[in-house]
């Protein structure tokens, strides 16, 4: 699953450090405690070979060094061009009778065999998209991403939400004759409904994006628009949110011990000492640590960053992780970091996926030590109501570690994967249809991660005094 669409949608709607979704996995790293041996051996995946997968709503097709993926319900198959080509053959293992898929999460996709492509798909080989004479019709495109959502969303009985019942109500919206600027109005206030952190729909010409993530919506609403509309300094939006970022950076930066450099270890690990032999990881993205933009990139580049700072982090008496401008990324690159605070396998909680029927059996996650020197001591996390994603699967997972201290805002509330998918029209849009739990089985999806002890981030009395409330506490935790 691809974050990069997503990104530079947040990005138009100034969401700049709103790096959101998806995971790929180190398999010596993450390893599911359930697993058992498997006798079969793991084969290459047979050229055109179809593959139904368990959940998430897909049939996979093999041709040569391609996957295509289709997206399907009870009722369509659609040819997903965004998924199609993201992923090598290479990335499905044969086991036995069923397929494994590694599309860069925690665990993989189970898949089962089909003899053939279904009729629906083969009509549905190439997508409306690039048959130019096939008319674009609103009941189809909002009945496909209706249907979707109603068989692949995991939180209907948090929202008390029945896509049943509520159907009529919401199909009554639409006309035969409807253009795509009315549909975009009705999609774009279904998504407001529901308050999934990570779902979207976008237009393929970037015209139209839907996206309703309340923690961000207030945060966006507390801090950068009353705080623009209160002063006169800064006569554009951007300035205004370049100057708080910066202004925010000189704060933390102040209680820094000037007797040893900060150091800026890639684009979002940043490493400075604090008094009283404390250390401080800042850590502003899961993801794209390095240009060459891969997972596996990514997982190197955290273990250069931590082997290069383990010499003096090892000896500190107290850890800072601030996770308070981190929007996600990969769950596997933030597990990896987790990997040098912990000293043996660590259970950090569950994951299941839609089904059918309900959900699949939760599958542990447990993330493996470290081969090389770890952090033992205590740690204390700050969040904010924008952290989210990768960065919250951080959060379970270093919660269940001994020794440590959340405090801040909790955190966003949005744990699930995103799951792509695609519309006739050209259209994309994604959804949650995963549930992670923490090791006493409690979800936080909508409620987020609870900290400790509460301080709002970027509250105006703290950046009138030039402080950082949270950090001080948590100094005064660790010293």
């Amino acid at each position: 699953m691809e974050i990069s669409n997503i990104m530079k949608i947040v990005s138009r709607s100034f969401l700049l450090f709103l790096s959101l979704y998806l995971p790929n996995a180190n398999a010596v790293a993450f390893q599911d405690a359930n697993a058992s041996l498997i006798s079969n051996t793991k084969n290459a995946v047979p050229n055109h070979s179809v593959w139904k997968t368990q959940g998430y709503g897909y049939i996979l097709e093999v041709i040569d060094e391609d996957i295509r993926f289709y997206d399907v319900t009870k009722h369509h198959c659609l040819l997903n061009t965004i998924e199609t080509g993201e992923y090598p053959s290479r990335n499905l293992t044969v086991i036995g009778d069923t397929a494994e898929l590694d599309w860069h999460t925690v665990h993989p996709v189970k898949l089962i065999k089909l003899n053939s492509l279904p009729k629906v798909c083969q009509q549905s080989r190439w997508p409306s998209t690039q048959t130019e004479h096939k008319a674009f019709s609103a009941p189809e495109t909002f009945d496909i991403l209706w249907v979707t959502f109603a068989e692949n969303f995991a939180f209907n009985d948090e929202l008390n939400w029945n896509w049943d019942a509520n159907y009529a109500k919401w199909r009554n919206k639409i006309t035969d004759g409807m253009s795509e600027a009315a549909l975009a109005d009705v999609f774009s206030e279904l998504i407001d409904k529901l308050g999934d952190a990570h779902a979207y729909v976008e237009s393929d010409d970037d015209s139209f994006f839907a996206m309703h993530n309340i923690k961000w919506e207030q945060f966006k609403s507390r801090v950068l628009e009353e705080g623009f509309s209160q002063q006169n300094e800064f006569s554009s939006f951007r300035e205004f949110y370049q100057a708080l970022n910066n202004k925010r950076s000189r704060i933390i930066a102040s209680y820094f011990d000037e007797k040893y450099p900060p150091q800026q270890l890639n684009r979002s690990l940043f490493w400075a000492s604090l008094p009283h032999e404390i250390g401080y990881l800042s850590i502003e993205d899961m993801s794209e640590y390095t240009k060459e933009n891969t997972v596996q990139a990514d997982i190197d580049e955290v273990d250069r960053a931590m082997r290069h700072i383990m010499p003096i982090l090892r000896n500190a008496k107290g850890l800072v992780i601030d996770l308070r401008w981190n929007s996600g990324g990969y769950d596997v690159v933030s597990q990896r970091i987790l990997s040098y605070l912990i000293d043996k396998p660590l259970l950090i909680g569950s994951k299941s996926f839609r089904t059918e029927n309900g959900f699949s059996k939760p599958t542990n996650i447990i993330v493996q030590p470290a081969n090389f020197n770890r952090y033992l001591a205590p740690i204390v996390v700050l969040t904010s109501g924008i952290t989210m994603s990768a960065a919250e699967s951080f959060l379970l997972g270093v919660a269940a570690r001994e020794h440590v201290t959340i405090i801040g805002e909790p955190s966003n509330g949005g744990f699930s994967d995103s799951l792509p998918k695609q519309l006739p029209n050209g259209w994309s849009f994604t959804l949650s249809n995963e549930r992670y739990t923490d090791t006493k089985g409690e979800s936080y999806e909508f409620r987020g991660y609870p900290v400790d002890k509460y301080f709002e981030y970027l509250n105006a009395s703290d950046l009138k005094a030039n402080k950082d409330s949270a950090l001080i506490e948590a100094m005064n935790i660790l010293h």
